[in-house]
């Protein structure tokens, strides 16, 4: 009797939403993540899949491999670069994609994933599958090659040290946080500063992917207070047009602040309320906060233009001009329909 063959599209399909939200949790970037997906779909479509019970497990296993192997090279590289690096920001959009809602159920923070970069990549993997993907030790064990008693001190291992880190054990309470962000974003918009640092803890921590010397750690400013109150002013959005080299706005800054159009928006991000920064309509930063006891006691700054290109695509200038440019056709069509009646064989407009 001949095994029965295996409908290689269908199945990578079916698998391919948790295999983007698997490699993203692990890479912290879209874009290398897609590159991993595409790498397994060009893999899967050449394999025997003969001997292959469980399509799903035989994807899940080579997406991890893959993204454990892509994760070496990335984190040597991201160890020597000039300047911060922060995970990309997955924003929930209004009409969730199937990668977004798989990322729902993997629920994990932003603040979690940076804190993720500083473990091994096998710890990694170990971790994103067995918290954020419900992996027994002996799936994870299968996708690691080790025996699954080394798996389970493995995420032990990961879990003590997020935890030492900062981690926080549970999200917080979800109204009390929209709250807050929500007073930050509203502080934010009125340029008050004073107001501004009230939300937050005596020795909160910053973090940023602006640029730092070499010999800077990546993570945080000595001076919170002069980071946070930038946020109010011009600063943020000085060095993040700067990275993206938009002359117009650089000039309009060095003419003053008050001669541009600065505007704070309330968006989610994985999962979370956060802030976004925008410049005359357009993204130049993106706020994500962890509050702890009503206050705000980690920030992390993101306005590195690779990690914006999503978020200014889906929220910023390009989707306004394209809900724009879809009103004008439609209103458009709408007079044409309402000024043409057809006499006969002819058109006649009667409005001319």
């Amino acid at each position: 009797m001949t095994e029965p063959t295996v409908d290689k599209s269908s199945a990578f399909e079916a698998a391919r939403a948790r295999l983007v939200a698997l490699a993203y949790r692990m890479l912290g970037s879209r874009a290398e993540a897609e590159d991993v997906v595409q790498d397994v779909w060009l893999k899967w479509h050449l394999a025997d899949t003969r001997e292959v019970r469980t399509p799903a497990a035989w994807l899940t296993t080579l997406t991890a491999r893959l993204a454990i192997d892509r994760l070496r090279h990335l984190q040597l590289e991201r160890s020597v670069q000039a300047q911060g690096w922060l995970p990309e920001p997955w924003l929930d959009e209004l009409a969730p994609s199937a990668e977004e809602l798989a990322l729902r159920s993997a629920e994990m923070s932003y603040g979690l994933m940076l804190l993720l970069e500083r473990l091994k990549p096998d710890e990694r993997a170990a971790f994103v599958l067995h918290e954020a993907f419900d992996c027994d030790y002996a799936e994870i064990a299968r996708v690691l090659e080790r025996t699954p008693a080394a798996c389970r001190q493995i995420v032990h291992r990961a879990k003590a040290r997020l935890q030492r880190d900062g981690a926080p054990v549970r999200r917080a309470d979800p109204v009390q946080h929209a709250r807050l962000v929500e007073r930050l974003r509203t502080a934010l918009e009125a340029q008050d500063r004073a107001g501004l640092l009230q939300l937050f803890s005596d020795a909160p921590e910053i973090v940023s992917d602006a640029p730092v010397r070499v010999d800077e750690p990546v993570v945080a400013a000595m001076d919170w207070v002069n980071t946070v109150t930038s946020l109010a002013g011009a600063g943020t959005v000085t060095c993040a047009m700067q990275e993206i080299g938009e002359v117009r706005a650089l000039q309009q800054l060095r003419r003053g602040y008050a001669s541009t159009t600065v505007h704070a928006e309330c968006l989610s991000i994985d999962g979370a309320p956060g802030v976004a920064l925008m410049l005359d309509g357009e993204i130049t930063a993106l706020l994500d906060v962890s509050i702890s006891a009503g206050r705000i006691v980690k920030l992390r700054i993101v306005t590195r233009a690779a990690h914006l290109q999503t978020a200014r695509r889906n929220f910023g200038l390009p989707a306004v001009r394209q809900i724009l440019n879809e009103v004008r056709e439609r209103a458009w069509l709408t007079a044409q329909r309402a000024s043409v009646t057809v006499c006969g064989d002819f058109p006649v407009d009667i409005d001319a």
